[in-house]
């Protein structure tokens, strides 16, 4: 990370580098797009990890809950003293599946609060600190759509995102910023391992693809949405299968 340059020839301080934010980059889908977009972007990747900080990586990882506010707040503030955020992109999430009467009460707070609960505390941290033009990308899943037997509590948390996008795109238009989020079908990068091969046959066939997604899809259109002006891409679902 750098902690920029003075001139001292003039006094001026050099101005800050851009950063691209991570969020939940130290495994599966987050770790793959990390390294996709890190070779492709002139921004600074900052990427984040909960419990196991991934060994020999050349990023700057920092620790970060997610479920809590003051662990989201002290990221921003960190990142913000050496770095001008322009950027944020959630990749954590809570993968379930699991019949409803099966789920305890724990299992079920904890899908909720990682997929629906967190990403509002982030964004209300990212709103805050970010640079005018400043955008977060959330990301869903198709499964919102379906009905897929195990699947209700965690489309249910998907779908309060999809929605919580939407109403908050108003606010985020109101201060220069972007909100919006990609509908993900299934990736074989993490995400589809517990499952029984029966299940992801089911997934591949209620998809409109017949193969599951290669990270440079998903890859190639965020760094799409980043490069697009922020009242374009303000409040939008993107759905990639």
């Amino acid at each position: 990370m750098g902690l920029g340059k003075c001139d001292f020839k003039v006094g001026v301080v050099a101005p800050k580098q851009t950063a691209l934010i991570v969020i939940g980059a130290s495994g599966g889908v987050g770790a793959t797009l990390l390294e996709y977009i890190s070779t492709r972007t002139d921004m600074v990747c900052i990427p984040t990890y909960n419990k196991n900080r991934p060994a020999n990586s050349l990023f700057s990882w920092i620790q970060h809950d997610s479920n809590d506010f003051e662990s989201t707040r002290s990221l921003f503030e960190a990142i913000d003293k050496t770095h001008e955020i322009s950027a944020v992109i959630d990749v954590s999430g809570a993968f379930f599946a699991k019949k409803l009467q099966k789920s305890n009460s724990n299992e079920i707070s904890q899908v909720i609060s990682t997929n629906l609960i967190a990403p509002f505390i982030l964004a209300k941290n990212a709103q805050e600190f970010m640079k005018i033009g400043g955008k977060v990308i959330f990301m869903s899943s198709i499964v919102s759509n379906m009905q897929m037997i195990g699947s209700s509590v965690y489309a249910a948390s998907k779908a309060g995102l999809e929605r919580g996008i939407l109403a908050l795109s108003p606010e985020f238009g109101q201060t220069g910023h972007a909100i919006c989020g990609i509908r993900l079908g299934y990736m074989d990068y993490g995400m589809t391992y517990r499952l029984s091969e029966r299940i992801r046959m089911d997934i591949l066939g209620q998809s409109s693809k017949e193969s599951f997604i290669n990270i440079n899809i998903l890859g190639d259109k965020v760094l799409e949405i980043l490069k697009t002006e922020t009242t374009h891409i303000n409040g939008m679902l993107y759905e990639i299968q």
